[in-house]
């Protein structure tokens, strides 16, 4: 699978937290290369179902992205606007971005600049901001609508060593990576059922995940999420190499699917490294572990660098081994699980 061509079209398409419809249909499309058992659940998860009889594992990643919505109309047109999940302010002056209005809407996030500015300079706060589309206010009413929502409009970037950078690989790599193990078990007879699902308003409280992990009642779990690549000026204990795929380690994460993973990593020869959280992973694991009556999970992620920017910087290999160590993990499940699920 060609991941980067993927994600150059699937990231640009809108898909903020319950508003993810238009790359949920492209994602169904994708799914469908792989198993014709697709479906889209009412809250807007997409699932796709591969192999049958065996334990039940349900394997996720969230769609949706960060973005804006429009909360006002100025008296001059422009528009006054608030986050949907979490965008630090720091990133918003001069970008440029699209209002999802009657029609797309291209604009610009201005500030005062230095020249009319008295004393010390600062980070302008999000409610100081504003949205200039270049049209009367008039024009605007007509096309605009409060609560239209509201992304970045950047380029696809291909940077040096196999790194790609865009907005929303957050979480739109990590589907890329399920593609990929999709893709490796198309001709495999697989000794459970898989459910894979692209889920829904993870950025705003991981809720489709808790709603398909409810729904499927798995027998275990596996979350796709990105962490945090090493990047200038991060404390290096907070942050995964870019190069290597990472493992979580944590409260809410079983230690037997850990083991499983990296005796998987070992045989597979794929390089891992472990990420580890002290309380919540604050990713759809979350959800998972919870729901029902408690379910077995692990999480895979894929370091990232400049998180919840428009310059979302990924390894591509990276993905590619991610995907293939899901592959490699779900090969291994069968009516046996219970033996080695155990603490």
């Amino acid at each position: 699978m060609d991941v980067a061509k993927f994600l150059e079209e699937v990231c640009a398409l809108p898909g903020h937290s319950g508003f993810e419809s238009p790359v949920a249909q492209r994602i169904a499309q994708e799914f469908r290369k792989y198993t014709p058992n697709v479906r889209i659940d009412t809250l807007g998860n997409v699932r796709g179902e591969m192999g049958e009889g065996g334990p039940t594992v349900l394997v996720c990643a969230h769609m949706d992205e960060i973005g804006m919505i429009v909360t006002g109309i100025e008296e001059d047109g422009f528009l006054r606007f608030w986050q949907i999940g979490g965008i630090d302010p720091r990133i918003l002056p001069g970008s440029e971005v699209t209002v999802f209005g009657r029609e797309p809407l291209f604009g610009v996030i201005g500030v005062k600049p230095p020249h009319l500015t008295q004393g010390a300079h600062k980070a302008a706060r999000m409610d100081e901001l504003t949205i200039d589309l270049g049209i009367p206010k008039e024009k605007v009413e007509r096309l605009v609508r409060v609560g239209d929502p509201i992304s970045f409009r950047v380029p696809f970037t291909r940077l040096m060593n196999d790194r790609i950078s865009y907005k929303t690989f957050d979480d739109r790599a990590c589907v890329a990576c399920m593609l990929v193990a999709m893709e490796e078990l198309k001709n495999v007879s697989l000794g459970c059922r898989v459910v894979f699902t692209a889920t829904v308003q993870e950025e705003v409280g991981s809720r489709g995940a808790l709603v398909a992990a409810n729904d499927v009642h798995p027998d275990m779990a596996v979350a796709f999420d990105v962490c945090h690549a090493n990047m200038p000026g991060a404390d290096p204990w907070d942050t995964m190499s870019i190069d290597k795929v990472s493992v979580g380690q944590g409260p809410t994460l079983h230690p037997a699917m850990l083991k499983r993973l990296l005796d998987t990593a070992k045989r597979l020869h794929v390089d891992v490294q472990t990420d580890i959280s002290s309380r919540r992973t604050a990713t759809d694991a979350d959800s998972a572990f919870i729901s029902n009556e408690g379910v077995p999970t692990a999480l895979i992620s894929l370091p990232l660098a400049y998180m919840h920017t428009m310059v979302e910087t990924i390894s591509e290999q990276s993905a590619q081994e991610a995907g293939r160590l899901l592959a490699g993990f779900l090969k291994g499940i069968d009516e046996n699980w219970g033996e080695w699920l155990c603490y």
